[in-house]
């Protein structure tokens, strides 16, 4: 392929890579090194009363002779990331000069509790990544098998039904988990016929559990497609030779079937471990925060909470490195496979 038609190949795909992500990533990374405060000064204000009129002196942000508020930015290097991390050694410094609490007890830290929350939702990230991958690749697994398996005529039916949790919008399948597991709802109703009573939206366990159902649930389907669409390309002539062979189902399904779709399986591992890194759908909708939190959550909580967009862009930053760190290996394993032309 020449150089001009290979550039007006891959020019538009390179041009919007650069513009919806090598750009905002960029301007993320300045934005978590800086920070930027309003200039303020000190002003009387007069106003008129029924009693008179009446000075006040407040303070407001100092204009620019274009009329916009004056800023001050300066570089604070990884300052931003040594908060998010709970490592500020200033905030450490502060809080160890307050006065011990009613129990006698010194006032805990706030690097510390900066550092719990950060723990705290990296610990439930991990946790629902890893727990919902063997699910959604099992799973996806064992129905690509069974649509395969069935008649022409009904395979176009369970396809349609099995792409329907994939197809709603994150919020409002987040929202039909809470309205199933609210304590009017259906389940919490038909538990109650048996004498089990579970309050899902009020415990810790079990809103985590929900969240790892809602990932498993709303996955499933992608991994469902992609394998369902990978068994269509089994070469058949290796079923045949194992069928001559005296091969049993289990066997050719293990030594034919499964290593023809490993390319596939590494995919959607990729794909999963990247969606399931930056959950925030179902923890704002099914807990707002209160019982747990993931990594995505903490970045859109700075954001909202302390109003501060360059702490948040450090939260921001540490996401995109966690998923980097995720997909080393697997990107590794591939890359490998594909130069010894595996």
């Amino acid at each position: 392929m020449k150089t001009r038609s290979f550039l007006q190949f891959v020019g538009p795909s390179v041009a919007m890579m650069v513009l919806l992500l090598a750009i905002p990533m960029a301007t993320t990374f300045y934005l978590s090194v800086r920070n930027c405060a309003l200039e303020m000064e000190m002003v009387t204000v007069e106003e008129s009363t029924p009693f008179g009129k009446k000075e006040t002196v407040t303070q407001r942000a100092r204009m620019g002779p274009d009329g916009r508020a004056l800023q001050t930015c300066e570089f604070v290097g990884l300052d931003y990331y040594r908060k998010v991390l709970g490592l500020d050694a200033s905030q450490d410094a502060a809080t160890a000069a307050q006065p011990p609490d009613a129990g006698g007890a010194p006032a805990a830290a706030a690097g510390d509790a900066a550092d719990n929350e950060f723990l705290g939702a990296l610990t439930f990230t991990m946790i629902y990544t890893f727990t919902t991958l063997p699910f959604v690749l099992v799973i996806g697994f064992l129905l690509a098998l069974g649509v395969n398996n069935v008649t022409t005529r009904l395979r176009g039916m369970f396809i349609t039904a099995s792409l329907l949790p994939f197809i709603i919008t994150p919020v409002v399948a987040a929202l039909s988990i809470k309205w199933l597991f609210r304590d009017n709802g259906l389940v919490p109703y038909l538990l109650s016929n048996f004498g089990i009573e579970v309050f899902w939206m009020a415990q810790a366990w079990s809103a985590r559990l929900l969240i790892i159902v809602y990932g498993i649930w709303h996955v499933v389907p992608f991994a469902f497609i992609v394998l369902y669409a990978g068994l269509q390309s089994v070469p058949q002539d290796a079923l045949e030779a194992a069928t001559i062979d005296g091969a049993t189902r289990w066997q050719k399904l293990r030594y034919v079937t499964v290593p023809h779709l490993m390319p596939l399986i590494v995919f959607i591992t990729l794909i999963h471990l990247m969606d399931a890194y930056r959950v925030f759908e179902p923890v704002i909708v099914l807990t707002q925060g209160a019982f747990t939190t993931s990594v995505q959550y903490l970045t859109y909580h700075i954001l909202l909470l302390e109003n501060n967009p360059y702490k948040a862009s450090a939260a921001a930053v540490l996401t995109l490195a966690g998923i980097v760190v995720l997909l080393i290996p697997l990107l590794v394993r591939t890359w490998r496979e594909q130069k010894g032309g595996v």
